[in-house]
């Protein structure tokens, strides 16, 4: 039952585009306010961080790839459909598959067919698209990021618990994007999107980065990332009902592809 968390988060985190387009400013600066305002519900919880854990390499590590994975989502959902960015990003499992033939390294039968399979689901997902937008390299290069997120987060979970991930994860990235959002006229953001601020930091944020945490230690290393693949789901449900976002025929025959496809490689010992 505690990998529910999982799958919650995976709904929550669906909703990010709604936020995100509702503020509809600079990736980096909604990035910014995403972790400023989700670090801001979780200071009373301060107490339970251990600021030891700022010196863990693994863990510093993970904070980066979390920033890294955010910033290529949010501009990718400001450019393309809320599904078409989630399937990206959670291509992440057959991104691992391809490096590992890169390396050279053994991959299974059942590896390789869901490569070739979710590679053509792909294609079918952006047969609309002419050229590669910036929207769809963005949601690319999330799913590189997020390819490593669940590895580095079930060896962190180890040492550490889920509020101090979030906490530390949330501080990182608030700090090291300050520089860039101070250089912005954040104060006229602050004061028309007050309220949308307030939403994204705990809705599509604390709430789900602290379920995810949670459930990532109770679940098997290969069960969480299948769980969360909730979130293309509900990103594309959200989109539809917020955005009238329609996918046509053969985008949803790509989206099942796809999602086939993960499920086999994670099923076959892949971790994404």
């Amino acid at each position: 039952m505690k990998c529910l968390t999982v799958a919650i988060s995976a709904v929550l985190m669906g909703s990010l585009a709604i936020f995100v387009r509702s503020i509809d400013v600079n990736p980096l600066i909604v990035t910014f306010f995403r972790m400023a305002f989700g670090l801001m519900y979780l200071l009373p919880a301060i107490k339970l961080v251990r600021f030891s854990l700022f010196k863990n390499l693994k863990v510093l590590s993970l904070s980066f790839v979390s920033l890294f994975t955010i910033v290529f989502y949010i501009s990718s959902i400001q450019l393309v459909e809320m599904a078409v960015s989630a399937l990206l990003l959670y291509m992440a499992p057959v991104y691992v598959i391809l490096f590992m033939l890169l390396r050279g390294e053994n991959v299974g039968k059942s590896s390789v067919f869901s490569l070739i399979t979710a590679l053509f689901g792909l294609y079918l997902l952006l047969s609309p698209y002419y050229s590669l937008n910036l929207g769809i390299l963005f949601g690319i290069f999330a799913g590189l990021c997020y390819a490593g997120y669940f590895l580095l987060a079930k060896d962190v979970r180890e040492f550490a618990s889920s509020i101090e991930i979030t906490f530390i994860t949330l501080l990182i990235s608030s700090v090291a994007l300050a520089p860039i959002a101070l250089s912005f006229d954040i104060l006229s953001v602050l004061k028309a999107k007050l309220l949308w601020l307030l939403g994204l930091g705990l809705i599509p944020t604390a709430i789900p980065f602290i379920l995810l945490n949670y459930g990532i230690k109770f679940c098997k290393k290969e069960s969480a990332p299948i769980i969360a693949l909730i979130e293309p789901v509900s990103a594309g449900i959200f989109g539809f009902l917020f955005f009238n976002e329609i996918l046509t025929l053969k985008q949803l025959i790509g989206a099942i592809l796809i999602l086939s496809s993960v499920l086999v490689a994670l099923k076959s010992g892949v971790e994404g």
